[in-house]
């Protein structure tokens, strides 16, 4: 009996693409939030429905095969024709209801997301957002693949967000940061970077992109930041600035994760600043359920749709 199908599965496809794409099993999963595992049986599942293999052993690791590298090279333009037949059926109606789907970077999703969901509450109760954490540099690849609807990321001068082809950047408001320390700590109101080269800081991990931006700052400053310890979670980096054990870089936004009072904030001569932008497809169907999102976005970057105007509520 012939098993082959012409009908590729979708999900199967992805892990396919994503294997492609970056290289390992294991960069692949992360990249679609699966486990190694379920990224090894979806190609399994797509090697029984094209009646052969589709990655090879090579190494520690696996390579795709030539049929593999043939349908990898078309699996782009086959998940975008399915992500815009699903958008043009969703947006065939012209009521604004539905489900829209955001991607966001750790910051962004805890300081914005419960607000966007309480004006989505209260503006357009029929739109449901679903948030998904990504990495900074998994965003603007996850609107391109449809795997969320709209983006928000952070742009640092000197760590820019990726730039994907079939993907738009709308930059939505600039931040500038300042200089977060303990309440005890005996830093003026305004100061310059190089004023903090023989101080302690907490450091996010030099591979992300904030990592990148607060080293190149420094630089510029003409020093090298001494690390007290190096945490990549923005909560974690102001508790242990609040404790008194380092100094760290912090725009407004960041500082809401921590209660008022727990951190004292000079302001910096250097200019330091980043954008808070939006990606979005570069070809997607109109759907109002995004519009209006996308709107609520607008209004709460700008600081137009405030707590008074929008009440929490629970989803419970």
């Amino acid at each position: 009996m012939d098993t082959t199908s012409h009908d590729l599965p979708w999900p199967a496809l992805r892990a396919l693409r994503a294997l492609a794409e970056h290289g390992t099993m294991t960069a692949a999963a992360a990249a679609l939030g699966y486990t190694t595992g379920a990224v090894s049986q979806q190609l399994a599942v797509l090697a029984r429905h094209l009646g052969t293999e589709v990655v090879r052993p090579h190494g520690r690791g696996v390579a795709l095969t030539e049929a593999g590298a043939v349908l990898a090279a078309r699996a782009e333009g086959l998940l975008v024709s399915q992500r815009d037949a699903v958008l043009a059926a969703r947006a065939a109606t012209a009521d604004t209801v539905g489900t829209v789907r955001v991607g966001a970077f750790a910051t962004v999703a805890a300081s914005m997301l419960p607000r966007l969901v309480a004006g989505l509450a209260t503006l357009h109760p029929r739109v449901t957002l679903e948030g998904y954490e990504l990495t900074v540099d998994d965003v603007a690849a996850a609107v391109r693949r449809g795997d969320v609807d709209l983006g928000l990321g952070l742009d640092y001068p000197g760590a820019p967000i990726p730039r994907v082809p079939g993907t738009t950047l709308r930059p939505l408001r600039t931040e500038r940061f300042g200089v977060v320390s303990a309440p005890t700590a005996d830093l003026p109101d305004r100061l310059a970077l190089a004023d903090l080269e023989d101080v302690p800081w907490i450091l996010p991990p030099l591979p992300t992109h904030y990592g990148a931006a607060v080293r190149h700052a420094c630089r510029a400053a003409g020093f090298e930041p001494r690390a007290a310890h190096e945490v990549n979670d923005t909560s974690t980096t102001l508790a242990l600035v609040a404790q008194g054990l380092g100094v760290a870089l912090a725009t407004p936004m960041m500082r809401t994760l921590r209660p008022a009072g727990e951190l004292r904030t000079s302001t910096l001569r250097d200019l330091v600043e980043r954008e808070i932008v939006l990606l979005e497809p570069a070809s997607a169907p109109h759907r109002p359920a995004v519009d209006a999102l996308t709107k609520v976005i607008e209004g709460v970057v700008h600081g137009s749709l405030t707590h008074d105007d929008i009440a929490p509520r629970s989803a419970w």
